[in-house]
């Protein structure tokens, strides 16, 4: 809880409100790479789950873990272990863009998986009221109204806050992943891996050439490919628990993926995309 209410908003808040709008403008492409990759991602996940005869089920979980990914808890420790502070203002964007579509389709395909009626507006204030959300909108007005943050706030999140902050992100990662046997789900598995680690980033890829951003000196790019490369979202455990879906399934492909995200695809795409970073 104190991740979700506290530490996550206040990475939010101090990580947009550090800039000024002028500086938003020139890293907001992380929202466009971020919705197309999603997009790509979604479409993607239901047209090969309708090509496999899923059922209603193991079609939600293919969908949802193919186009939603974990740019919270682990994209933005990622971002900021290999990019630095500079990475997580578009990471933030490109993790809310992100987060919002995720709270809404989560919500009703969640429902839809068990035929449970879902409210559409419960889902608006769901997303009205998430905490990282509300951190963003509150950041904006910093910047709009020009009140930029006192240098002493900015150094005690910077020096003594960041490192503990994205710590306790990474350990609540491995507190909610359960140890299944991938056997069971090799089928979904692998097709959930191929779309989250193949056709995300290389999507990602080409929308950076797209839009003629710089890999070396842009802002967005860094951060955008290495939140397209993350694995599935740990929130869509959560939806699984809520709903009573299959958590066994979910778990094994949040844990085993996580691993296969951070030992062999982001490394890879790294090494692909021409980019090399130092670690913090």
């Amino acid at each position: 809880m104190a991740v979700l209410w506290a530490i996550l908003p206040i990475v939010v808040f101090v990580s947009i409100a550090r800039y000024s709008l002028r500086d938003i403008y020139g890293f907001n492409n992380a929202i466009v790479l971020a919705l197309i990759g999603l997009g790509s991602c979604f479409v993607l996940g239901v047209v090969v789950a309708s090509l496999m005869r899923l059922d209603r089920r193991m079609s939600v979980a293919v969908v949802l873990n193919a186009a939603f990914m974990n740019v919270t808890y682990l994209g933005l420790p990622m971002v900021y272990a290999l990019t630095g502070l500079e990475g997580l203002g578009p990471a933030s964007l490109y993790a809310l863009a992100i987060g919002v579509p995720h709270l809404i389709f989560g919500v009703a395909l969640g429902g839809s998986a068990t035929k449970k009626h879902v409210d559409f507006r419960s889902i608006i204030e769901n997303v009205v009221t998430f905490p990282a959300a509300f951190a963003l909108i509150v950041a904006l007005l910093f910047v709009g109204f020009k009140a930029p943050l006192p240098v002493w706030m900015l150094n005690t999140f910077d020096v003594y806050l960041a490192k503990p902050f994205f710590a306790l992100m990474l350990l609540l990662i491995g507190y909610q992943i359960p140890l299944v046997d991938p056997r069971r789900y090799a089928s979904p598995l692998a097709t959930i891996g191929t779309i989250r680690f193949l056709v995300c980033p290389l999507v990602t890829y080409l929308c950076v050439g797209l839009l003629e951003l710089n890999i070396a000196t842009d802002i967005s790019p860094k951060p955008a490919l290495i939140q397209a490369t993350m694995p599935p979202a740990v929130f869509n455990m959560i939806l699984a628990h809520n709903f009573k879906l299959d958590l066994k399934l979910y778990g094994a492909i949040v844990f085993y993926l996580t691993f296969v995200s951070i030992f062999l695809a982001l490394p890879l795409m790294m090494y692909l995309a021409g980019f090399y970073v130092s670690i913090i």
